[in-house]
């Protein structure tokens, strides 16, 4: 990746793959790091694309889109962009270099550190911090010689998986996060500590550590709650962890849980959405586990109390793809009068099948269903309760929301008391990270309601969880919404330079005595705010002013507040003066089938200036409706148009296409069938 142009990709070392592979090693960038480490293990991963009809181009060093992210890795191409070829050598303090043989270059007017110059090739960090929007960029082959100048857009995120073939196709950077192996993966790793041996894989990227944090926090190291990933067939990986590759300068790391559904499946497309903006695809090749090693994984029942003389489904999961003739579990219960069917056959080529539980008149307290295949066994738990028991009627909890870190008692209802057996609900939280309950709450002979004691954590942005309580065959369910300590709200969030903003920030919880709240612009030039504000005590907020100056294009000023612990952020995109904006976005046609193509086209207020108008794009569903980052309006037209482009899909889905400039925003909706 350090390196020119790419060669065929080496077997990693055990030592420094490792430092790629596991993210809680720690992310100092002198770890590991070394004249030599970068161009052995990621030279390949950078390729060499010569721009046509342009000066330089400028792109995302691992997908070669035109959309880069501060923090992130990029590529200059051209002719003449150095006079020799270089590789950065860390300085004392463990630093990348800002010249290299000879050249710099200046993204708004910061210098950006390199990693490799070449006449044909500059591969460059984005520097922390670049102002979202149109940054200006300023190649200096050598000292004393005129700048060679370009824009390149700058987005919170820009996701790309970086190519063992250097093309941003093909073969992904991929490595087992474990053994630190490469393709053919298997769905299990025998290596893995413990009795969890399911594969880990470890994606190699750029661009996507700072999803869902604005302000660029560096406290927040692990993205994965914003980072979706998914193949080709629709199968979804769960993300362990997102965010920085330990020892390296602008590399990002995704650990991915491989499903059972990859066992066997040859070839793989996969890509990543981070912040709703979807990456590149790469490949990697998946392995067949040997049938010997085929066993049950899971046995899961669609309830875990019912009433007498009801029914559950229960389905069971193996740990890789059924073979020839399909895969039987035996199935078994320990229930005077509750019954199963001796085995259940998970059919040739899947991963699951379910089966029915059948209950009678006599009720047990608890039952236990066991189903073992391949020398594993998984148990669970039915609670079975008489005809008149009574059923849950509500859960109350007393708030709607609640601050981050404090906790609320809710209230179980139920139609009348419980009989002498007593009996147990089971609760789950949708959003276990941000809200807990207890997995159970007992109650025993005459209770007709009880209490549920909820916890929270602290949060940057509001979070949502549905508490979800079960008791003998019945639900109820409550909402409880979790809000940060600190938020901060602009209006309006766009002004033409020149014109000040009012910024509002808000406690959650009133102060007892004056609290001042710390003010920062990530941008003072553009956008400067007063360094604190005060909040009065028993007040809940307090407004400040945000003073901007004259902009030559848009650019998006981010406003951070922080007290206490919390922190908040908030954007403001200044424009310039008679900066047009969309008026409207239209897709054609609005209904597709899967696999076909939709055209949007964007109307803006005004013909665009000279240099064009830049209008930013986004999906809320970019697996389904797949579109660029943005599209340029020519200088005086007012329409452009650009391609959605779609997957066959298992079933309909809708995506929201929303396309921004200058703070306003117009969207429609694809619906893909």
């Amino acid at each position: 990746m350090w390196g020119g142009p790419p060669r065929p990709r080496p077997t990693p070392t055990s030592a420094s793959s490792r430092v790629m592979a596991e993210p809680d090693r720690g992310s100092g960038a002198d770890e590991g790091v070394g004249p030599t480490f970068y161009p052995s293990i990621l030279i390949a991963f950078f390729g060499l694309c010569i721009p046509a009809a342009a000066q330089i181009a400028i792109v995302s060093a691992a997908s070669y889109r035109p959309l880069v992210a501060p923090n992130s890795l990029a590529s200059i191409f051209g002719n003449n962009l150095a006079n020799s070829t270089a590789t950065a050598q860390l300085d004392a303090n463990k630093q990348l270099p800002t010249q290299l043989a000879g050249v710099t270059v200046q993204i708004n007017g910061t210098a950006a550190s390199l990693l490799y110059v070449s006449p044909g090739q500059i591969n460059f960090l984005v520097p922390p911090g670049t102002v979202l929007g149109t940054a200006q960029v300023s190649l200096q082959p050598t000292p004393g010689v005129t700048p060679i100048l370009s824009t390149i857009q700058v987005g919170i995120v820009a996701p790309g998986l970086f190519s063992q073939d250097a093309t941003g196709t093909g073969p992904g950077a991929i490595l087992n996060a474990v053994t630190f192996t490469g393709p053919p993966f298997l769905v299990e790793t025998l290596q893995n500590p413990g009795t969890d041996k399911r594969t880990r894989l470890a994606v190699f990227a750029t661009g996507l550590r700072y999803a869902g944090n604005p302000s660029q926090n560096p406290d927040q190291t692990n993205v994965a709650i914003q980072v979706q990933a998914r193949d080709s067939s629709g199968n979804s990986y769960g993300v362990e962890y997102a965010g920085s590759a330990p020892g390296f300068f602008g590399l990002d790391q995704i650990n991915l849980l491989l499903p059972a559904q990859a066992d066997g499946a040859g070839v793989i497309s996969l890509a990543i959405a981070a912040g709703d903006v979807l990456s590149n695809t790469v490949t990697f090749n998946m392995g067949s586990i040997p049938a010997s090693e085929l066993h049950l994984s899971a046995l899961t029942l669609s309830q875990d109390s019912i009433i007498a003389g009801n029914t559950v489904t229960g389905t069971v999961s193996l740990n890789a793809v059924a073979r020839f003739g399909g895969y039987p579990v035996s199935l078994a219960t320990n229930g005077l009068d509750v019954s199963t069917p001796l085995s259940v056959l998970v059919p040739q080529g899947q991963t699951s099948a379910t089966f029915t539980v059948t209950t009678g008149s006599i009720a047990s307290n608890t039952v236990t269903v066991t189903a073992s295949g391949g020398g594993y066994s998984q148990s669970a738990v039915i609670q079975i309760y008489p005809i008149n028991t009574p059923q849950l009627t509500g859960l109350s909890l007393g708030v709607a929301s609640i601050q981050g870190g404090q906790s609320v008692t809710g209230t179980l209802s139920l139609s009348g008391p419980v009989g002498l057996a007593g009996g147990t609900v089971n609760l789950a939280s949708s959003n276990p990270n941000v809200v807990q309950v207890p997995a159970t709450v007992a109650l025993s002979f005459g209770q007709s309601s009880a209490s549920v004691n909820i916890s929270t954590v602290g949060v940057t942005s509001q979070q949502s969880a549905t508490i979800t309580a079960t008791f003998a065959n019945s639900t109820a369910s409550a909402t409880l919404l979790v809000n940060p300590a600190l938020t901060i709200t602009l209006s309006p969030a766009a002004v033409v330079g020149g014109t000040p903003a009012t910024g509002t920030v808000s406690l959650a919880q009133a102060p007892d005595t004056d609290a001042s709240v710390s003010l920062i612009s990530s941008d003072s030039k553009a956008a400067s705010v007063p360094a604190s504000v005060i909040v009065p005590a028993g007040q809940l907020s307090a407004l400040f002013t945000i003073s901007t100056s004259n902009v030559t294009a848009p650019v998006a000023i981010v406003i951070t507040a922080s007290y206490a612990a919390a922190s908040a952020s908030s954007a403001l995109t200044i424009n310039p003066a008679g900066l047009p904006t969309p008026i409207s976005l239209t897709l054609s046609p609005l209904t597709i089938q899967g696999g076909s193509n939709s055209t949007g086209t964007v109307t803006i207020s005004a013909p665009a200036p000279a240099a064009g108008l830049v209008v930013d794009l986004t999906s809320n569903n970019p697996f389904a409706a797949q579109i660029p980052s943005f599209v340029v309006v020519s200088s005086g037209q007012t329409v452009a148009t650009f391609t959605i482009t779609t997957p066959t899909l298992a079933g309909a889905q809708t995506a929201t296409i929303t396309a921004s400039a200058g703070g306003v925003s117009q969207s429609a909706t694809l619906t893909v069938q």
